[in-house]
């Protein structure tokens, strides 16, 4: 998974996060509006049920009636004002209870009994509310029911003297709140859809912009380099093609190895590039006809470092720029500047020292005329497993004969000169 994660572009991983977040943010803002309507409508309800009891009790109850046993005449009364359809059809059931715990009256034959916390809460100053509306275990709002506790005060009383405990019907609440749940689970996800949207469109925008930017920067760079690398070609060869024909033949071979389409657009810029050293070489020494001397070969193999150094601060991958420093190492460990050996000479060098070789081998130079293929071919095989990745140079010998420009007639895959542009 990380690795899955670190091949992501900025932008596809800005679009996985923020989308993430997104949905959790919908999902969960819509579960809290729906929970904080329902317990708001909930409370709203036992307020009405509340209101409703005490405002048709109020006339009806007087102190006498908490100091013992309610009489056979109240319970009457109370059975008559609770079978009014105002109050039968929203509640279910009603008890009255004195708050030493005592029943005083229910309209149903098992009431239960009064918790003391509720009792507590009502017998003092700082508990007291108009109602005690009871939560989880103790309302079973599941069931379509929920269960309130109202206060019952009376004339002379400081404090309430008794409660009466309800249970109303929730069935009509719910009834009214589906609506809401549908519009709050449609309308919380749509909007944060749509400021998600809008901010992936001004994102992307960005980064495209960005994006381009770096781009032209990069073209900019090369623009200059190459031209640089173009003009030590002209010094160094008799065509000034040098840095191209290795571009080509690279690509061919990073194709043929099955890399992405990365790595085939970064081994052209570093085969653009791969000479760009030599810029610091006196002439003498680059354009000299004999061989050179041991202090004029060690200016020579300083190049590829100078390469690395001019590019140091250019807005290239690393990769390219480690592939330039290091296309002089050797299979076996003799090469320069740093003397890798075998897989530790990086991938992309290994591939320029192949076709570098081959194009110089195949091309004129002031000290020599070009080699024939066959020649420069078994001069490849013979330095397979010493100079040279030995799997590379098979891969590259299976390639060349359908890229070589050397040998046109055998040619089955032309050269592309839209190789080393960038992949669409």
């Amino acid at each position: 998974m990380t690795r899955l994660w670190s091949r992501l572009t900025l932008l596809q991983r800005f679009t996985l996060l923020t989308a993430a977040i997104a949905l959790g943010l919908a999902v969960g803002l819509s579960v809290l509006t729906v929970r904080a309507v329902y317990a708001f409508a909930i409370d709203a309800g036992a307020y009405d049920a509340a209101e409703l009891v005490i405002r048709t009790t109020s006339a009806w109850l007087d102190p006498t009636d908490f100091r013992g046993q309610l009489s056979s005449e109240r319970r009457a009364v109370l059975d008559t004002v609770f079978r009014r359809r105002e109050i039968s059809g929203k509640i279910l059931s009603i008890h009255l209870w004195r708050l030493d715990g005592q029943l005083l009256y229910s309209n149903i034959s098992e009431p239960g009994r009064l918790p003391a916390a509720v009792a507590a809460d009502l017998s003092t100053d700082e508990g007291y509310r108009e109602f005690v509306l009871a939560r989880e275990g103790d309302a079973p709002v599941s069931a379509g029911v929920a269960r309130v506790f109202v206060p019952v005060s009376v004339e002379g009383e400081p404090r309430p003297v008794g409660a009466f405990e309800i249970y109303y019907d929730l069935a009509p609440l719910n009834q009214r709140l589906a609506g809401i749940r549908r519009t709050i689970w449609t309308t919380v996800p749509a909007g944060l859809l749509v400021l998600y949207a809008s901010v992936f469109v001004l994102m992307r925008r960005t980064s495209q912009r960005l994006l381009k930017q770096q781009e032209d920067l990069v073209a900019a760079h090369l623009g200059t380099y190459r031209a640089l690398a173009s003009a030590i070609d002209l010094k160094d060869s008799y065509t000034g093609d040098h840095s191209l024909k290795v571009a080509r033949l690279a690509g061919a071979v990073a194709r043929a190895m099955g890399l992405g389409e990365r790595a085939i657009e970064e081994v052209h810029i570093a085969a653009h590039l791969h000479d760009l050293g030599k810029i610091a070489v006196p002439d003498a020494i680059l354009m000299k006809p004999g061989p050179l001397s041991p202090e004029e070969y060690a200016v020579m193999e300083g190049h590829a470092a100078a390469g690395f150094t001019i590019l140091r601060d250019a807005p290239l991958s690393e990769d390219v720029k480690q592939a330039i420093r290091h296309n002089h190492e050797r299979w076996d460990g003799s090469g320069y500047p740093d003397a890798l050996a075998g897989e530790h000479i990086p991938l992309l060098s290994r591939i320029l020292g192949v076709v570098d070789a081959y194009e110089a081998m195949t091309s004129d130079r002031p000290y020599r005329r070009a080699l024939q293929q066959e020649e420069a071919i078994a001069r490849l095989r013979a330095a397979a497993g010493t100079q040279f990745d030995p799997a590379i140079v098979a891969v590259f010998l299976r390639a060349v004969w359908k890229v070589s420009p050397a040998s046109p007639e055998r040619t089955s895959l032309p050269l592309r000169p839209d190789l080393h542009k960038h992949p669409a």
